[in-house]
């Protein structure tokens, strides 16, 4: 089973200004937080750790034993769990498989790039929108599934998006035209789009109680 949650980190202190902020946290990550410029960011990414710690407590794991491995994706040995934020919300999955997860914010979707990322029955599928706004919910619904099966493998952006191919609305995957092994997940939470993906068939998600931080 995949557990997620969700947790407002807009509300989190700059840890830049308040190191307090950071207590517990292993050196690399603190040196991770701290490397980005914008205050938004730092919260972002010092939100989706303390999220991370509460969901590993709840299942008797510990933080401090995260790692990074060589490509930046974290780890800890027994438990596998996946981060992602945007805009003023962080999201963490937690599962005893591999899993990954991602959330956008739906704002001014790059169409642009449509052709680069998108198959073509991908593509039809956003011009198939007929509501305001629906085009741009769809591009994030695509993207951010693929992004969470890029996560979820652990190859990120060094796997070609063009690659993958999201089936609407069977909600499946192909990978260069061949059918993958996993489970996709997605929801709309307010103006953010939500995807996870789960290896196995037969992956169950469950949302726990959004959470504050501390």
């Amino acid at each position: 089973m995949v557990e997620y949650a969700l947790s407002d980190v807009s509300v989190l202190p700059d840890p830049l200004a308040d190191a307090s902020a950071l207590t517990g946290i292993p050196p690399w990550r603190r040196a991770y937080i701290l490397r980005y410029k914008r205050a938004e960011d730092r919260r972002r990414s010092l939100g989706v750790w303390r999220l991370m710690e509460n969901m590993l407590a709840a299942r008797g794991f510990r933080a401090q034993d995260v790692a990074v491995d060589a490509n930046g994706k974290p780890h800890c040995d027994g438990i596998y769990f996946s981060l992602s934020h945007a805009g003023g919300l962080a999201l963490c999955a937690v599962s005893d498989e591999p899993v990954g997860c991602d959330i956008e914010q739906v704002k001014d979707a790059p169409f642009e790039f449509a052709s680069r990322i998108f198959c073509p029955d991908e593509r039809a599928y956003l011009r198939a929108a007929q509501e305001p706004g629906e085009a741009q919910r769809r591009f994030f619904t695509l993207w951010t599934l693929k992004e969470s099966y890029m996560k979820m493998t652990g190859e990120g952006l060094g796997l070609s998006p063009e690659r993958l191919e999201i089936r609407m609305p069977a909600l499946t995957l192909q990978k260069d035209g061949v059918g993958q092994p996993c489970t996709l997940f997605h929801t709309a939470h307010g103006e953010y789009e939500i995807a996870l993906c789960a290896a196995g068939a037969e992956e169950r998600f469950t949302r726990q109680p959004e959470t504050s931080p501390f």
